[in-house]
């Protein structure tokens, strides 16, 4: 059965964007950084669909990743999926088994690796200390942001009427910490139909609209939809600086994302 419209495009946003954050786990995570520190290998995705390969693949190199979009030309460990549909539910945490092979030695670290993502979707009650609680934050908006660009680039009809009507602007996003601000900061570019995202604070230029979380506390209740974001701008979790009206865009655009993904 071939794959639904909506089911190549979470898969592509998983392998675009989601599958990349795995390189905060890797420098922020203890556990994940020790057990990937001195791992080198080729590992591929994918699933069928139609005859067709759909896959990327994630380069590991003494603890650096790097996602190559299609297959690779010589994968020491391969997961292939009878349909699209299987790999994004394994993705966003079900049961789906995938024809495995190579070097099966590997596959506990790169489901480890994977699961670790799932932090993500982990209830804020559940995270064990400030250490997850940064990481999730983290992942979560470095995630969205490279998502947002995706989304774009991959040619969804409402995102790209969105980028296109847009001349040069930065959403950014900060986040403060033990009065450290901006302790953990992201942004997305738009710029005539073109988007990029990025880590830290863009310099040069000043943000078109800028999303300013108080607190971890004030970000994961907002990430985790404990509380609207209007709810959560009363209760002085967030605030926004710049245009309301491309800020609630963005936001609708963003809860678009986290239900694909999670």
């Amino acid at each position: 059965m071939a794959a639904t419209s909506q089911e190549i495009m979470a898969a592509k946003l998983f392998f675009n964007a989601a599958f990349p954050t795995m390189q905060v786990l890797l420098d922020d995570d203890y556990n994940l950084k020790k057990k990937f520190h001195n791992f080198s290998g080729v590992i591929q995705f994918g699933a069928r669909n139609d005859g067709e390969l759909l896959c990327c693949h994630m380069i590991f190199d003494n603890g650096k990743l790097t996602v190559v979009q299609g297959p690779a030309e010589k994968p020491d460990l391969t997961l292939t999926f009878s349909s699209v549909g299987n790999m994004v539910k394994l993705f966003k945490g079900g049961l789906a088994m995938p024809r495995i092979k190579g070097d099966v030695r590997m596959l506990p670290k790169i489901l480890q690796l994977l699961l670790g993502l799932m932090i993500m979707t982990k209830p804020n009650d559940k995270l064990k200390d400030e250490g997850e609680k940064a990481l999730k934050v983290k992942c979560s908006l470095y995630m969205i942001t490279r998502a947002l660009s995706q989304y774009n680039k991959l040619g969804d009809p409402d995102m790209r009427e969105f980028c296109e009507r847009q001349p040069d602007r930065i959403y950014q996003f900060t986040v403060d910490h033990n009065d450290i601000p901006a302790y953990i900061a992201c942004y997305l570019r738009i710029k005539a139909g073109k988007s990029k995202s990025g880590h830290g604070v863009y310099k040069r230029r000043t943000p078109f609209v800028l999303f300013h979380f108080y607190s971890l506390e004030g970000a994961l209740k907002v990430l985790g939809k404990e509380v609207e974001f209007v709810e959560a701008a009363e209760k002085h979790y967030v605030e926004t600086v710049g245009s309301p009206e491309y800020a609630l865009y963005l936001n609708d655009y963003m809860a678009v994302l986290q239900d694909m993904l999670t």
